[in-house]
């Protein structure tokens, strides 16, 4: 199956090509970035179209379209929801939403670092009332001096995804009894300070990433889920008030 992720939930506008077979195995066809936080708009379907002429291919060709649902940015994020949507109407194929700290999660991955989930509860039950073990903490910039994180066990979030300051994040894993091995993701820079722990380069792309996680519903045909953006905050731009001032003092409405 030939499936096309996208993802605007950073600065980083994101498109990877694959198929998807049985396994699963997903094996990537093209991919394309575009590092711009205000031209998610005039930049996503060029670098859409861009990709899928690299592998040769063409969007009617396409049997699914995967989406990084967040979380991210107001506007950015919306684009590339929208995008994904707009496929999937007009060329007849599902569309599966994912969230965009799983697909970083997954693109993160590494057999050298990463131990199974069974054998990290083993060993924190054997040791008593140590921490619960979350392998990755995914962090992008949130804006507004905050980031987003989500910490994974594996590949099974266990807090987040939530927007916090990078000094209270330290606070915040303690209050919810979790230990981080490694940081992933392009808001780790932000965070460093307050955090000592490495950071985990991704192993793919976050596209491949996405088109990882979705596979096994892709390939089951399974109805999507929603696509429910996850926004975590309102958006900064607001809806103006009825109510103004002129500027002679005196309300007008």
């Amino acid at each position: 199956m030939l499936v096309l992720a996208l993802d605007t939930s950073t600065p980083l506008i994101t498109v990877t090509l694959a198929t998807v077979n049985p396994g699963p195995i997903v094996t990537p066809l093209a991919h394309a970035e575009f590092d711009n936080a205000f031209a998610h708009a005039e930049q996503l379907m060029p670098l859409t179209q861009a990709t899928l002429a690299r592998a040769g291919r063409r969007l009617p060709e396409l049997d699914a379209v995967v989406v990084g649902v967040g979380p991210g940015p107001f506007t950015g994020l919306r684009v590339g929801i929208s995008t994904a949507a707009a496929l999937g109407d007009g060329l007849g194929v599902p569309v599966y939403p994912v969230p965009s700290h799983q697909g970083l999660a997954a693109a993160a991955r590494s057999a050298a670092t990463a131990r199974s989930a069974a054998a990290r509860r083993v060993e924190v039950e054997g040791a008593g009332h140590e921490p619960a073990v979350a392998t990755y903490l995914v962090v992008t910039d949130a804006r507004r001096k905050e980031v987003f994180v989500t910490a994974f066990e594996g590949l099974h979030p266990v807090f987040g995804p939530t927007a916090v300051s990078p000094a209270a994040l330290t606070k915040s894993l303690a209050a919810n009894d979790l230990r981080v091995e490694y940081l992933v993701g392009a808001g780790a820079n932000l965070v460093i300070d307050y955090l000592a722990m490495p950071v985990r380069e991704l192993v793919t792309d976050l596209g491949l990433g996405l088109i990882e996680s979705a596979a096994p519903e892709i390939l089951s045909s399974r109805t999507p889920a929603p696509l429910t953006p996850l926004y975590l905050r309102r958006p900064d731009a607001v809806e103006p008030s009825k109510t103004r001032k002129s500027v002679l003092g005196r309300r007008q409405f």
